[in-house]
């Protein structure tokens, strides 16, 4: 018996030790602290990159920067899209190529309506597309979320607005970039069953064919939201390499959700992930499956306590656990970092405090090969009540 009580003492130690030593392996690190400052930035709305030496870039929409963390934790600014050279707003992510150039897009620009353009690594600016504005003109306007880099310098991207009349000041569109600057649609969305107000980035597979998701149309009526450009939920589409666009999923703003993120996941079968702002239990938003057969479901339903409007895409390991963020929920109702495992339960990694932590990210993580997850938020209160949000990073 005395034998018998020392093994469970022991085992209940290794027990202890074991969750101990899971709850230390984890480890949230504030990398910088955005202060609003002309050298620095504030409200960083897009997720970061990381590149093979270790630095992170993103951008700011105050004051416009495109900024660089490197390995040792310095940031500097590599570039201002002050308005004086064209480009302001930019709140998409960057995508960056093997050459290191930056591709990234602004919300304003010389034409009044967005740019797309490109930063080498010495830092300077390229404008490879103006959009133009206007409320009575056809033109696309405003490029949202970051772009897609295809192959012969081709470049592709979502404009939310413009195209169509029928959607208010446009219903928006799917576009290719080529080499030279011209641009070519591979949709114009209508408002009707194919959506309208499309959200980038696009993902692509091996066989030319994009996904993507537009914020709103579709052929049910969205009892929660109203984006302005038509009154449905939103889809979930693909276009082959012919350019033709299939509806994968159309949200009908009940437990299904509303109002689809951009930055789907596309794992190696073929399935697409994805999160969607709204819907879902009490509009709190959900996290759902598009499966390579055309099977929608919805893998989490967001309660506020364990998060509460996912904004932005979903990162995977190689276990198949996806990760994201919620822009609110959480303790303090200023947002979560969640891992969803392949058996369907959620945890949170993170609840936002809004000390040096930060609050509210508005876009997904950036994952590498180590397991780290790196992300933004758009508010912090170290001074005053907003300040200017900070960069992060989980080590697991």
């Amino acid at each position: 018996m005395k034998t018998h009580k020392s093994l469970l003492v022991r085992m209940f130690l290794l027990v202890l030790a074991s969750a101990l030593t899971a709850a230390q392996a984890q480890t949230f690190t504030p990398l910088h602290q955005f202060n609003g400052e002309p050298n620095d930035g504030a409200f960083p709305q897009g997720s970061v990159i990381r590149d093979s030496a270790g630095n992170l870039y993103g951008t700011t929409t105050n004051t416009g920067s495109v900024f660089k963390i490197d390995s040792n934790g310095k940031e500097s600014v590599l570039f201002f899209l002050n308005g004086g050279n064209g480009g302001i707003f930019p709140t998409g992510s960057l995508t960056r190529d093997v050459a290191g150039n930056l591709y990234g897009v602004a919300e304003g620009g010389s034409g009044g309506a967005g740019i797309v353009y490109k930063l080498s690594p010495q830092g300077n600016e390229t404008i490879l597309f103006a959009f133009q504005g206007g409320l009575k003109n056809t033109t696309p306007k405003l490029p949202t979320g970051g772009v897609l880099l295809g192959e012969n310098g081709n470049i592709f991207g979502a404009a939310q607005f413009g195209n169509k009349l029928n959607c208010n000041i446009g219903c928006g569109s799917i576009f290719r970039l080529d080499a030279t600057g011209g641009i070519h649609f591979l949709h114009k969305f209508t408002g009707a069953a194919d959506g309208s107000n499309p959200i980038g980035p696009l993902v692509g597979d091996a066989a030319g064919n994009f996904y993507g998701v537009a914020q709103s149309g579709g052929d049910h009526s969205c009892p929660e939201f109203f984006l302005g450009a038509g009154d449905g939920c939103g889809v979930v589409f693909k276009i082959n390499s012919r350019r033709v666009l299939t509806v994968l999923h159309t949200f009908t703003g009940g437990t299904d959700g509303a109002v689809p993120q951009g930055g789907l996941l596309l794992d190696a079968s073929g399935n697409l992930f994805g999160t969607t702002l709204k819907g879902g239990n009490s509009g709190n938003g959900t996290i759902y499956e598009v499966a390579k057969d055309g099977t929608y479901t919805v893998l989490h339903r967001f309660t506020q306590v364990d998060g509460q409007n996912p904004n932005g895409g979903l990162v995977e390991d190689p276990s198949a656990n996806v990760y994201g963020t919620t822009q609110l929920g959480g303790d303090q109702n200023l947002g979560t970092v969640f891992e969803l495992s392949s058996n369907g339960s959620l945890k949170l990694l993170h609840s936002f405090q809004g000390l040096e932590d930060g609050a509210v990210p508005f876009a997904g993580l950036f994952r590498d090969q180590a397991g780290h997850l790196y992300g933004t938020t758009v508010k912090n209160f170290l001074v005053q009540l907003v300040q200017g949000g900070n960069v992060f990073e989980i080590t697991p």
